[in-house]
């Protein structure tokens, strides 16, 4: 009797062809993954199990200059010394780390093993940063750095920072983010403000973002569909009004009283209505505009713009917001500008 062959499925054939391979040839394909990949393989197949513990293949997760950036840390000695590249890895992940005399932070992507870096309002340039009547640096227990600023009130509001392009991973695309919160704020909402991101001497794409909402105008309608008309409106509305119906007046006949005022008052108020009937819906900042996001660690941010780093000569990124259209603003507290690679 003829025996059957047993068939295999091309996921046996090719746990058998990998268990064949060194434990140095695997960690060699495992490097041409990323981190993420790297740690689904291993749970999913034991063959990649010891090599995806390698501190060969950990290390190629690193970034090439990572010691130079780590030595620029002034923590403790303890948050940077790890048995394994894989243990460092991890924590370069979940916890950012303090360099340049903490005035940035640095830390790792942890699907890609990208650069990320947040860097301190005190790294920043702020007009009127320095005036106390303008902005005040207070240090609070929600933020990673010792200062943050706080707006106490200005007019021209100004903010940039810089950044070496070879302090980013290459050919990644980035983005630019102010990090920041509110605290009595007035004067930003609905009001645009301008952000831009690009080489200094070189290329800049602009946007137009938004700080904060003005959350009254979303109850500003009525149960028919008729939006409320404001105090100032009603009473510019009623000044035009009046003033037409006295001017009208024959130079030598008396002014109406009182009550003929409230008749023709009554008369002509529908024009108030009317001219607030509802409209074909237009495009709304409310939804559509580019408002901030909560952030997991309490903050909120907002994206300036993007960036793509192609490497090669390092150049000198520039990160840009600026608002200065003649009124009062104040009430945000800036941590920073925070650069990390965007996933479209």
């Amino acid at each position: 009797m003829e025996s059957k062959s047993e068939s295999k499925s091309p996921e046996s054939d090719a746990r058998t062809v990998f268990s064949a391979l060194p434990e140095g040839a695997i960690v060699d394909i495992l490097k041409l993954t990323t981190p993420r990949d790297a740690c689904r393989l291993s749970a999913v197949a034991s063959v990649f199990l010891s090599a995806a513990e390698s501190d060969s293949l950990w290390e190629s997760f690193l970034p090439p200059d990572y010691l130079e950036i780590v030595s620029r840390s002034s923590e403790s000695s303890s948050r940077r010394d790890f048995s394994t590249k894989k243990e460092l890895f991890f924590s370069l992940c979940d916890s950012p780390l303090l360099i340049d005399g903490g005035r940035r932070s640095f830390w790792l992507e942890k699907q890609s093993g990208k650069k990320c870096y947040m860097l301190a309002a005190r790294e920043l340039t702020i007009t009127w940063g320095d005036t106390p009547e303008y902005w005040t640096w207070t240090s609070i227990p929600e933020s990673r750095f010792s200062e943050v600023a706080f707006l106490n009130e200005v007019c021209w509001f100004e903010v940039k920072g810089k950044i070496d392009t070879d302090m980013l991973s290459l050919r990644t695309k980035y983005a630019a983010y102010l990090v920041f919160n509110r605290r009595d704020s007035y004067g930003f909402e609905n009001v645009e403000v301008k952000s831009s991101v690009g080489i200094i001497g070189g290329e800049t794409t602009e946007n137009i973002i938004y700080l904060d909402k003005d959350t009254s105008e979303e109850d500003t309608e009525d149960e028919l569909g008729y939006e409320l008309v404001s105090t100032e409106n009603v009473r510019s509305w009623i000044n035009d009004t009046l003033t037409q119906l006295y001017s009208s007046q024959e130079p030598d006949k008396e002014l109406l009283g009182f009550e003929e005022v409230r008749t023709w008052m009554n008369k002509n108020i529908f024009q108030l209505h009317s001219s607030h009937e509802p409209q074909e819906p237009a495009v709304s900042t409310q939804s559509d505009g580019p408002y901030p996001n909560m952030r997991k660690d309490a903050w909120v941010e907002i994206e300036l713009g993007e960036f793509f780093n192609e490497g090669g000569e390092n150049e000198e990124l520039e990160i840009a917001i600026k608002q200065f259209d003649g009124h009062w603003k104040q009430g945000l507290i800036i941590e920073g500008i925070e650069i990390r690679p965007k996933n479209d």
